[in-house]
């Protein structure tokens, strides 16, 4: 069930960079890019089993936020790049703050319907405090790499592949250590980081295919 549901997620997150793209072209990788993050986010808080492994969910909409930054490179270059960055920092930072002034709401008395999110987001404030930080240092060092990897090999898949590879490792392993200090054994967060990263290359895979397609689409469109 939890790999179907996953796929479910593939899909809606390519799906919102697919009718944003092409909806509003730049501008719409801007709002694709911030969706992600926010939905990344708060996957990040959800823990679950796919192939027997145990995997943090927020690595779907991970590597669909660094497909958006790599079709932004590649169609666009990077002089832009670091007002999509700053605008990705700013939402990332604001709904932490949203979900921490959350968690002090009283419900009514007579509540029955009210979410309490008070337990999940008070027990992993951790995850509230180093997601953006990790999130934004894992966007400049997803730029630096790609852009460096294309000077050397001017091959798009090859680029896509290898930043994964390398910055891929670092979040993964650095966000969910960081993370679950305290909560769970360091032994066992580095191994939801290191198996959510191997979730992540066939992922990796597909939304290069996708960026790929899309990509081509558009310019024999235009």
């Amino acid at each position: 069930m939890s790999e179907i549901i996953l796929i479910i997620i593939l899909l809606l997150t390519l799906l919102t960079t697919f009718c944003l793209y092409k909806i509003l072209d730049k501008r719409g990788l801007y709002f694709a890019l911030t969706i992600l993050n926010l939905i990344t986010f708060v996957l990040t808080f959800k823990i679950t089993t796919v192939f027997k492994m145990n995997i943090n969910v927020g690595i779907v909409p991970y590597i669909s936020s660094l497909s958006v930054i790599y079709l932004f490179l590649i169609k666009y270059g990077d002089k832009e790049i670091k007002t999509l960055e700053i605008i990705s920092l700013y939402a990332n930072i604001t709904t932490a703050i949203l979900l921490i002034i959350m968690n002090y709401f009283v419900p009514a008395i007579t509540e029955t319907i009210s979410i309490n999110m008070q337990g999940t987001f008070e027990y992993n404030y951790k995850i509230l405090i180093i997601y953006p930080i990790i999130m934004f240092i894992s966007q400049l060092l997803v730029v630096k790499l790609f852009n460096y990897v294309k000077n050397i090999q001017n091959n798009v898949p090859i680029c896509m592949i290898l930043t994964y590879i390398i910055t891929g490792l670092i979040y993964t392993v650095l966000l969910y250590v960081l993370s679950y200090i305290n909560i769970m054994e360091v032994k066992n967060s580095i191994f939801i980081g290191v198996s959510s990263y191997i979730i992540g290359l066939p992922i990796t895979i597909i939304n290069m295919i996708f960026i790929i397609m899309l990509h081509n689409n558009k310019k024999v469109i235009k």
